[in-house]
């Protein structure tokens, strides 16, 4: 038997268990394991991916977002010429009616053409018979909400709202799509062209975030004519939407809405006016109209 205590002083002997791994046979560890890093990797590319994921989305329903592309058009209908009676003077034509409990007035332009203004619009000059407040202004900065193009020259970009107005040679185009080759012919031909709230599209109704109550406007197609549509009374994207609808509305986009200021001249009651008089603003650089003045 061999004992611990009768070790000689020129001897060297190991105590423990032999079999024992050594510090180079022991287990690597966790972070020196390829794969480790592998699904470090992939983890980290798939969290930026879904974060660009989001961003994108949101990019969307923002005002930075460029006009760009022509390949997805939703809805663009045939331009729609202005409504011209041949020996009679520029007017407006007025009716009211009532659709599922909606009231609505109904402003027609009879020989007057469309155009857009930037700025106060003098409603002294006799030649304009319509205009309206086209598109919205952003409160941050007082820009102009989307893609706005003024006698061809782009002023604003943006796809926040799919809703849009193109003017060309006089005649109107009113669609819903993210893009459209519309935008960049209003640029080459001196046209105009504005974004807003889509309310309806080829006949069907379209449904807006916005859910108060305010008096609405919109720009329509109705029977073949371009008209302006209004509620007199508060009333939600939905529920105006649907009476523009069952009223036989084809396309339709919405204008600036509540005291929104808004004129009209006609040979039966002559000036009229309604909302909040920009005319008293001190600053409206980027107040904008759709208007409709008489044919030279």
């Amino acid at each position: 038997m061999m004992h611990f205590d009768d070790i000689s002083d020129d001897e060297i002997r190991i105590i423990g268990n032999s079999a024992a791994p050594t510090s180079s046979e022991r287990k690597p560890r966790l972070y020196r394991q390829w794969w480790f890093w592998v699904a470090l990797v992939v983890l980290v590319v798939v969290s930026l991916l879904t974060l660009w994921s989001i961003h994108s989305r949101r990019s969307l329903d923002s005002y930075v977002a460029p006009e760009a592309g022509y390949d997805v058009i939703e809805a663009t209908p045939e331009p729609v010429s202005p409504t011209l009676d041949k020996g009679e003077p520029a007017d407006v034509l007025v009716s009211d009616t009532v659709i599922n409990d909606v009231p609505l007035c109904i402003l027609t332009p009879v020989n007057a053409v469309p155009e857009l203004s930037l700025g106060i619009p003098d409603t002294t000059d006799e030649s304009l018979v319509l205009g309206l407040q086209a598109a919205d202004i952003r409160a941050d900065n007082g820009g102009i909400v989307g893609a706005f193009v003024l006698k061809g020259e782009l002023l604003s970009r943006g796809v926040a709202k799919k809703g849009f107005c193109a003017i060309l040679d006089g005649k109107i185009q009113l669609g819903m799509a993210p893009s459209t080759p519309l935008f960049e012919e209003t640029t080459n031909q001196d046209g105009y062209f504005f974004r807003q709230y889509p309310l309806v599209s080829n006949g069907r109704m379209v449904e807006n975030k916005p859910k108060n109550k305010a008096v609405r406007h919109a720009l329509c197609e109705l029977e073949g004519r371009v008209v302006v549509v209004s509620s007199l009374d508060n009333e939600s994207f939905h529920d105006f939407a649907q009476s523009l609808v069952d009223l036989g509305v084809q396309n339709a986009i919405s204008l600036v809405g509540a005291d929104a200021y808004g004129f009209f001249r006609n040979r039966e009651s002559g000036f009229s006016s309604w909302g909040t008089d920009v005319h008293r603003w001190k600053d409206a650089e980027n107040v904008n109209f759709v208007m409709w003045r008489k044919c030279s």
